[in-house]
């Protein structure tokens, strides 16, 4: 038990790092709170199977591990659902199971299209955050946070969270975002990854 019986406990700043169970959690901390990516090897698993499907004798050679090492590691995975088998592969070669990730991997040039839009609408948001800072000054002002020795700046990068937060539960509520899915092992997750900008930035 990781909170006192009769406390409710702390939200921290990201529920990763805690043991407690939350409904209002970001929908992606659930792999880190459940360690679905335990260790480097899961990571270089997928980092590999991303560029695509690959059976384990392929990822074992490629990472210089043992077949049956790397096979605990893909069973895990696909228990999981970060891993699945590839539909398409199993057509081509129907005697070996071929692994890709279970989730969306956005290409580097994939990235590029959306960015334009993507950065006039953080533009939009950001000009919002900014227009509203001393609104939200006064606000602090009227707290016990001042007494208690702390700054507004100590603040924005929470109140940030706040309205990312409740933009995201807004959003779900009204079926524009997709929430959390509970995989298979009770486990509710949204997850993706993406490539780097090909000059290896962001």
């Amino acid at each position: 038990m990781t909170v006192p019986e009769g406390q409710r406990g702390l939200r921290f700043a990201c529920q990763c790092v805690s043991a407690r169970q939350s409904a209002k959690s970001d929908p992606w901390t659930a792999v880190a709170q459940h360690k679905l990516l335990p260790d480097g090897t899961k990571e270089e698993i997928i980092n590999s199977v991303a560029g695509g499907p690959k059976t384990v004798a392929q990822l074992a050679k490629e990472l210089g591990l043992s077949s049956p090492s790397v096979l605990t590691h893909v069973r895990s995975m696909v228990d999981s659902e970060l891993l699945r088998e590839s539909e398409e592969m199993e057509k081509r070669y129907p005697a070996e199971r071929f692994y890709e990730p279970n989730f969306p991997v956005v290409r580097a040039e994939e990235r590029e299209q959306f960015e334009e839009l993507c950065g006039e609408m953080a533009g939009r948001f950001a000009d919002l955050f900014e227009k509203r800072l001393k609104h939200l000054e006064r606000v602090f002002s009227e707290t016990g946070l001042a007494e208690r020795g702390w700054e507004f700046a100590d603040l924005t990068q929470y109140l940030y969270a706040c309205v990312q937060r409740a933009a995201r539960e807004r959003l779900e509520g009204r079926g524009a975002l997709r929430p959390a899915e509970e995989h298979r092992n009770g486990v509710a997750w949204a997850f993706w990854a993406e490539e780097p900008a090909a000059d290896g930035g962001g």
